[in-house]
């Protein structure tokens, strides 16, 4: 596509790096916890197999998106991807591994703007290096292709009550893909702020089912009935099209009077990029602060009025926190370039500058909680020893999280608890509610 796939891709990479706050760590919910384990997912199989793994080594697929790929289109640079894993696996390697095997890993950079990269990618960990497990980036389904066609354990990427359905195979997250807004849209109503308002609601076709099955009946359960909706079904690649159809979703949103626009998913990437060439300036209500992060961070002009009085979903992070810093220092030591750089919030720094914190932060997160659950699966590591261990993990400090997660057999996603984000104009950037 053009900028807007791009601009997509990009905002789903961002990952917790791009979702900084300032603030002392908040305590664990365990209220959010349990709503978030209702239903208690069936357990994918996990047979006594061990692709991957000697008697003293594990190899480990990483994939991460190549950001060069689409430099025509957005200016965003995550740092090293490859050397941030890479310090964190030689200081486990260095300290003997884990419970005595080392690891071996396999990196799958990930070309945004080739249909086939993603696929490409999984086919050459899975089937070509027979990795033991993969981490790292994944966007929308792309996990499945890993969990669920090639029967690999996976960490990371959107786990939804829907993909984790479909895997057979171990799969652990600290993020569920949209499914956290059932515990926490009810803060957009924050103040009864919602009440007497016409609002519309926007989603694409990939994402419809959380719009219908979620954000309506969330909105309807306060009073709220949408007053017009619209899903994108554009092909992705023609970005003529996409912005076309946004545009008619907007007059048709205008028309109706809606005065809030709650935007689902990856649509908040690109929407506010449209509706910035009107005048018509609803307010926005995010549902994965994710991606309107990466719009608001783009150093490419922008009229942000678009995003006066806007609230988004997201996970709490707090870069202080102390296995973060930590995490943070090892990269360092092992690239004396970045020494000072990465222990920095980057929520701090000007938007459009480059933020190494971002590859950083996705594989301080994606490494601890491997380590985590290889080391409590014991010596015999295979597929049941490490689908066990993680779902006896129990509470668990994700660096960079405020809030700590907690694995179990009904959340294999950790369900961390969503916050609401507010956009400040004066900073040009979201930061959590004091309500």
């Amino acid at each position: 596509m053009t900028s807007h796939r791009t601009r997509r891709h990009a905002a789903v990479v961002l990952a917790a790096a791009s979702a900084l706050v300032l603030g002392a760590c908040t305590a664990e919910n365990k209220d959010d916890a349990d709503k978030a384990g209702a239903g208690s997912p069936a357990a994918p199989p996990a047979p006594k197999i061990a692709p991957g793994v000697t008697a003293d080594t594990i190899k480990i697929g990483v994939t991460y998106p190549d950001l060069e790929s689409v430099k025509a289109f957005v200016s965003i640079d995550h740092g090293d991807y490859e050397a941030a894993y890479n310090a964190l696996f030689k200081k486990i390697n260095d300290a003997g591994g884990i419970n005595g095997r080392k690891i071996q890993p396999v990196f799958g950079k990930i070309n945004l703007i080739s249909p086939a990269a993603a696929q490409e990618t999984c086919v050459k960990l899975t089937q070509d290096e027979k990795v033991f497990a993969v981490l790292g980036n994944f966007n929308g389904d792309e996990p499945l292709c890993y969990v669920q066609t090639n029967k690999t354990a996976a960490i990371g990427g959107q786990l939804t009550a829907k993909r984790y359905a479909q895997a057979q195979a171990p799969w652990f997250s600290d993020l569920r893909g949209g499914d956290e807004v059932t515990d926490s849209i009810a803060l957009f109503n924050a103040g009864n702020s919602l009440v007497g308002k016409k609002v519309a609601v926007l989603s694409n076709v990939n994402e419809q089912a959380l719009m219908k099955d979620v954000v309506i009946p969330g909105l309807q359960k306060m009073g709220v009935t949408p007053v017009e909706t619209g899903v994108l079904d554009a092909p992705a690649q023609d970005a003529a099209a996409v912005g076309q159809q946004t545009g008619v979703f907007i007059q048709k949103f205008q028309s109706a009077g809606a005065e809030a626009v709650v935007v689902v998913g990856s649509m908040g990437a690109s929407f506010p990029q449209v509706l910035e060439q009107t005048k018509y300036r609803p307010r926005l209500l995010f549902t994965d602060f994710q991606q309107i992060q990466a719009y608001a961070n783009d150093k490419g002009k922008h009229d942000f009025t678009t995003l006066t009085g806007a609230g988004a979903l997201g996970l709490i992070a707090n870069w202080g926190e102390a296995t973060n810093q930590e995490c943070m220092t090892t990269i360092e030591a092992a690239a004396p370039a970045s020494k000072g750089k990465l222990t920095v919030d980057p929520m701090t720094l000007p938007a459009g500058t480059p933020t190494p914190q971002t590859s950083a932060g996705a594989a301080c997160r994606n490494v601890a909680l491997l380590k985590a659950i290889v080391e409590k699966a014991g010596k015999d590591l295979n597929y049941e020893t490490f689908q066990n261990a993680g779902f006896s993990l129990g509470s668990f400090q994700s660096p960079g999280n405020a809030d700590k997660a907690t694995y179990a057999q009904a959340t294999p996603h950790g369900a961390i608890p969503a916050r609401l984000y507010v956009f400040d104009p004066a900073t040009q950037k979201f930061v959590v509610s004091a309500s």
